[in-house]
């Protein structure tokens, strides 16, 4: 498991020059291709996510409050990006969407408590009250319809992963290539690594490791906080 497809080519190529007769390779998979397995959901383009999250957007806003696509296009591209980061990094969406709606509040000095408030302010502030329905509903059309964006294919991912080991007790997985992670990650690595018959090899130098260099703040991290390095080395 690599963190690109073009990684994979790559070691596909490593391997063949390891031995001059014919083998049988591994199976080698993108981390992406990984929880897709994992999360029984197919990834959707940009384009297609945009339309599945209009539909939603109309199903659930008043009539008079709709936007045309062209101009929800232009805002709703920055919200399914803040829908694959609370998913990527496991957020509970219930309570980021209820803060942010607060502190809309706050921002345009308390207009929800004006007795008069402007046909904008009440719009402006009812699109914010209505962000967790519209995540909500959107995750679960998705879900329903076997479809996902990235971030909700990790969730799912997370979700299944007990299943996935039960079922797979004899395959063995090496993760390599890896530095940073996102919140997902870390679970199902740590996961499929304490399961047993499975190894990780990181993506750093030695000297940047060792010493106090930034560049290996996340690995020195894991290797101090994870279960499974009680009992194994880093390699």
């Amino acid at each position: 498991i690599l963190p690109s497809k073009r990684s994979g080519i790559v070691l596909q190529n490593e391997l063949s020059r390891l031995n001059n007769t014919t083998f049988f390779a591994p199976s080698i998979l993108s981390i992406e291709e990984f929880v897709e397995e994992l999360s029984n959901l197919k990834a959707l383009s940009n384009i297609e996510l945009l339309f599945n999250f209009y539909k939603t957007y109309i199903d659930y806003t008043e009539q008079d409050e709709q936007e045309p696509f062209d101009s929800f296009s232009k805002w709703a591209q920055v919200i399914l990006q803040d829908f694959n980061e609370i998913d990527r990094y496991l957020i509970d969406p219930k309570h980021i969407f209820g803060y942010l709606n607060e502190i809309q509040k706050i921002n345009t000095n308390h207009w929800s408590i004006e007795e008069n408030q402007s046909d904008f302010t009440r719009r402006y502030l009812n699109f914010w009250s209505k962000l967790y329905q519209y995540y909500r509903e959107f995750s679960n059309n998705l879900i329903s319809s076997g479809f996902g964006y990235q971030g909700l294919i990790y969730k799912e991912a997370v979700e299944n992963i007990e299943n996935y080991i039960q079922a797979n007790e004899s395959k063995h997985h090496v993760f390599v290539g890896f530095n940073a992670l996102n919140k997902a990650e870390e679970i199902l690595f740590q996961k499929v690594l304490q399961a047993g018959n499975s190894y990780i090899y990181w993506d750093i130098d030695t000297a940047f490791y060792n010493g106090n260099h930034q560049a290996g703040k996340f690995i020195r991290k894991y290797q101090s906080e994870w279960k499974y390095y009680e009992n194994n080395d880093l390699k």
